[in-house]
């Protein structure tokens, strides 16, 4: 098309319910519009020219076009040609638009609201979309600013001649006009109070056919409401007041499938910009979370689609989400959509903005919690490398990571902000970074790589000031080495320094535990319980803790156990001693009492892991490992370790503590189902050599078990 920079190719996504109501199509601006003013032609798949109208020119919002139906075929080509000077309006254009919402903000008033509807091109620097709750709208697009104007244009089809009562209920100022003729005026500033019922509006004798409906509204201070509303012969409300006008017709609806421009370039569009998920709020200003994706462009080894947010982010993805802090009311953050081709780059730039309150998320549920973490993913996959991915983050950001983070499942959000923005994360408060280090370590314990887990633990000792921390790190070190490593002699060696390190009885006791876990490991029992027994001792010493009235009782508000309820007490009572060794180091009451403790405690366990508690599950643990220590030789507390760490996929943990349990008994209730799941674990981890051995293992000591079938198949793996 001569003089045209660009052409926009459309198709009909909605039939109009009327003729004269058209197709609508929406095209943003964004910088890719040209000229001043915009001149549109649109022609239909064989290159006739179909009838048009500007709809709204918004150097902000976009270009609206109207057009009639294509006669032949669901496609039309929008061509685009700049201007210096405004078009001029069509003249005996029987087109116009149903249901479509503008509004301008500044010197709100009703002649503002008019001017919209007059000028041609139509809402010159207004907002405006197709609006589907009819001529109606408690909605302030501006947030807090009540200073803006409206204007709405809808339509109705009679079926026959009617008499109808028009009114509006409005706050401020309202006219409507039906027909192009005012109908009624109710101007200045005022609350609904004196037309709630009705009483701002007049009779219409109207014939059969189309309609059009144009309402003006302006909002100055308060709640602001938009309510054309009426009353129709045979549908009369029972306490005779008028209702809310619905029903009305709907012009059609385009989708952009291409824009290209003069030159070549190839732009596409952006969507959700305004159509936010939702908010979290968890420190000084909310979060809003948007989804972006775009359209009219399909990235190929001839062009490449790219999303730029501010400052230098760049991700190249078909969608993306994102989080925005601030007042859903104020903000507007840009986004943009970059598309490459050989004739260059052509950018759609478009604000992420909240026309009213998103609803509140929860990261309680499964769905918010992977929303939210896909969207600062995306956010940190945005940053290249090797530049720090979070040192523009705010508070709000840093908050609702530390929330959002559960036992092993941080994944690769934490391995991009310890690799790449170290020296921001040790600027944030250390309640804050020692959460996300706890997660971290979790993070790297899944990833198997024993040098990378040794090297992280001793970095983060190093630059840890406070004593305590650092203490932490230590045992962390011992840990690694005695669970994931499984390097017995090692941790040994480190459980000495641990031990030299230790200050106050916390850390004396932790190092006592950690002396037994080493002990257990080396196959050394009697010296285990002699360590867990020193352990627990330290520990009950600590919290007044003790037996009383056939129990275990702790006075510590946190670490109160109740008694165990009727069916774990039934379950504890008929199950028998689960190590030969451990009978024979205590005496009969106290292994009563330690066994309905035990019973207890795995039940609770259980029960956190089937609501997918993770941290009540982890907690619970660390309360039974130093309240009764010399549990870890028995059979309940193996089995709980083991069936954690399956839950969240450390198989190398969940292992130990099976492979711990199957060495330190001969025979036990649980011993069966022990050695299967190690089994099932080692294969996991692709250990056929071990799992075959454990296999005949287990066939020399249950001979004719039920699982006697499943261990000789695996013999022949």
């Amino acid at each position: 098309m001569p003089g045209a920079a660009l052409r926009v190719e459309v198709s009909v996504s909605r039939d109009p319910d009327h003729p004269d109501l058209g197709v609508f199509v929406k095209i943003p601006n964004g910088g890719l519009l040209p000229g001043k003013f915009r001149i549109p032609d649109v022609r239909d798949a064989q290159g006739k020219q179909l009838e048009s109208v500007i709809v709204a020119d918004s150097q902000t919002d976009g270009f609206g076009v109207l057009f009639a139906k294509p006669d032949n075929g669901e496609t039309a080509t929008v061509y685009i040609t700049p201007s210096a000077n405004p078009p001029q309006r069509p003249t005996n254009t029987r087109l116009f638009p149903s249901t479509i919402f503008f509004s301008k903000n500044g010197n709100a008033s009703l002649a503002v609201a008019r001017r919209m509807e007059r000028d041609y091109p139509p809402a010159q620097g207004a907002s405006f979309d197709m609006w589907d709750y009819g001529i109606g709208s408690m909605v302030n697009p501006f947030g807090p600013d009540d200073d803006f104007s409206t204007w709405i244009v809808g339509a109705f089809v009679l079926e026959k001649k009617e008499r109808i009562y028009f009114c509006t209920i409005s706050d401020e100022g309202s006219e409507f006009a039906i027909d192009g003729k005012i109908i009624h005026s109710w101007p200045g500033i005022h609350t609904r109070h004196a037309g709630a019922k009705g009483q701002r509006g007049d009779w219409v004798e109207l014939e059969p056919g189309l309609h059009r409906i144009d309402y003006y509204h302006f909002e100055k201070t308060g709640p602001q409401e938009i309510n054309l509303c009426w009353k129709r012969p045979g549908m009369e409300t029972k306490d005779g007041l008028p209702e809310h006008v619905t029903g009305l017709a709907r012009s059609g609806l385009a989708d952009i499938t291409r824009i290209a421009f003069k030159d070549g370039r190839i732009a596409g569009t952006i969507r959700g910009n305004n159509q936010r998920l939702g908010y979290y709020w968890i420190g000084e200003k909310p979060l809003i979370l948007f989804a972006l994706s775009y359209g009219a462009v399909t990235p190929s080894a001839a062009q490449s689609v790219t999303w730029e947010f501010p400052p230098n982010k760049r991700l190249a993805e078909p969608a993306v989400d994102w989080l925005v802090s601030g007042d859903p009311d104020t903000i507007s953050y840009p986004v943009t959509l970059a598309v490459s081709n050989a004739a260059g780059v052509a950018r759609t730039t478009v604000r992420m903005r909240c026309f009213w309150t998103p609803p509140a998320l929860s990261l309680d549920t499964k769905e918010d919690r992977l929303a939210v973490r896909k969207a600062l993913y995306d956010m940190l996959r945005a940053v290249p490398p090797p530049a720090d991915p979070c040192a523009d983050w705010s508070n709000d950001h840093w908050g609702m990571l530390v929330e959002l983070l559960v036992p092993y499942h941080a994944g690769p959000i934490l391995l991009d902000i310890f690799n790449r923005g170290f020296d921001t994360l040790q600027k944030r408060p250390p309640e804050e970074r020692w959460a996300l280090e706890d997660r971290f370590v979790e993070t790297l314990r899944l990833q198997r790589n024993d040098q990378l887990l040794l090297d992280w633990i001793a970095r983060l000792e190093k630059n840890e000031r406070n004593s305590a921390r650092k203490f932490r790190w230590k045992d962390e070190r011992v840990c690694a080495y005695l669970f994931d490593i499984d390097d017995p002699e090692a941790a040994r060696r480190e459980t000495t320094f641990l031990k030299e390190a230790a200050i106050g009885p916390d850390q004396t006791q932790i190092a006592a535990l950690r002396q037994g876990d080493v002990a257990r490991a080396l196959g050394q029992y009697d010296a285990a319980l002699k360590f867990y027994k020193d352990a627990q001792d330290r520990f009950r010493s600590r919290h007044k803790t003790g037996t009383a009235g056939g129990r275990l009782t702790y006075v510590g508000a946190r670490k109160q156990q109740r008694d165990a309820d009727t069916n774990t007490a039934g379950r504890a009572a008929s199950r028998r001693p689960a190590t030969q060794s451990l009978t024979s180091r205590v005496k009969v009451d106290d292994w009563k009492v330690y066994t309905v403790h035990d019973a207890s405690m795995y039940a609770t366990i259980s029960s956190f892991l089937e609501q997918d508690a993770l941290a009540e599950a982890f907690q619970k643990l660390s309360d039974w490992e130093n309240e009764s220590p010399a549990s870890k030789l028995s059979g309940d507390y193996p089995m709980a370790e083991a069936k954690i760490y399956i839950t969240v996929g450390d198989l190398r943990r969940a292992i130990n503590a099976l492979a711990a349990y199957r060495k330190s008994v001969t025979m036990s209730a649980q011993l069966a189902d022990a050695m299967k799941l190690e089994i099932e674990c080692r294969l996991q981890l692709n250990d056929k050599t071990r799992a075959k051995e454990i296999a005949t293992d287990f066939i020399r000591r249950f001979p004719g078990h039920p699982y006697e079938a499943d261990m000789k198949e695996i013999l022949t793996r």
